[in-house]
């Protein structure tokens, strides 16, 4: 049976321990205070300087990226606007029987001359490429870009939908690393983007030009 010393000068931290009838004191001893880490270890200034330069290059990579994928987008936005008013100038000259056309006049837009308000009459407007963009073209088969600003041209399409002769038109985009793009207008008004034209189409030359009347003809009896 354990029972609490009454004796005030002793530390709360002792007990008495009854055994048999006699008692013997019994000492606590508390842990002694941990020492303090002052030299714990940490980094250094050069590897913070790494740190910090692996973090911006990995950011710039990041940031090119992404620059190219938005002029991409934007090259990509383009072409399709342009192929729209294309189509929709062959679809205003079948419906009006002619005067529709879109103008090859600058590297940085291109002016539709269609009937927007559908009263019978063509309109102009101008069309403005994103920036970082230029537009230029060539006439296979010939492989030579034109610059529109110098050289303009314009592609008219009659009353069936037809144009005169096929152009290649490209979009360039300024930053490096993204592909240009093109969209090919062909002489029968159909539409291709980013296709490769590889030139006329020779026509076919038959083996025996030389006929002979009586040669291979039977005889008949009427």
């Amino acid at each position: 049976m354990f029972s609490r010393a009454k004796n005030d000068n002793i530390s709360p931290f002792h007990a008495f321990t009854g055994v048999h009838g006699s008692r013997c004191l019994q000492t606590i001893n508390l842990p002694k205070d941990r020492p303090k880490l002052n030299g714990a270890a940490g980094f250094s200034v050069v590897e913070l300087l790494v740190v910090l330069l692996v973090i911006a290059i990995v950011t710039a990579v990041g940031l090119i990226g992404f620059q190219k994928s938005s002029r991409s987008f934007n090259l990509a936005g383009a072409t399709r606007n342009l192929s729209g008013y294309l189509e929709k100038a062959r679809i205003d000259s079948v419906r009006r029987h002619g005067g529709a056309s879109v103008d090859i006049n600058s590297t940085s837009s291109y002016t539709a001359n269609i009937d927007f308000s559908g009263m019978g009459a063509a309109t102009a407007l101008t069309v403005n490429l994103p920036t970082g963009t230029t537009l230029s073209y060539t006439l296979p088969p010939a492989t030579t870009s034109i610059d529109p600003s110098s050289t303009p041209i314009t592609i008219t399409y009659d009353w069936h939908g037809r144009t005169a002769n096929t152009v290649l038109l490209t979009l360039t985009d300024s930053t490096a690393g993204v592909v240009a793009s093109t969209v090919i207008v062909g002489s029968a008004g159909d539409l291709s983007t980013d296709s490769i034209v590889a030139g006329p189409v020779t026509g076919l030359t038959p083996e025996n030009t030389t006929v002979t009347t009586t040669a291979g003809i039977k005889s008949m009896r009427y």
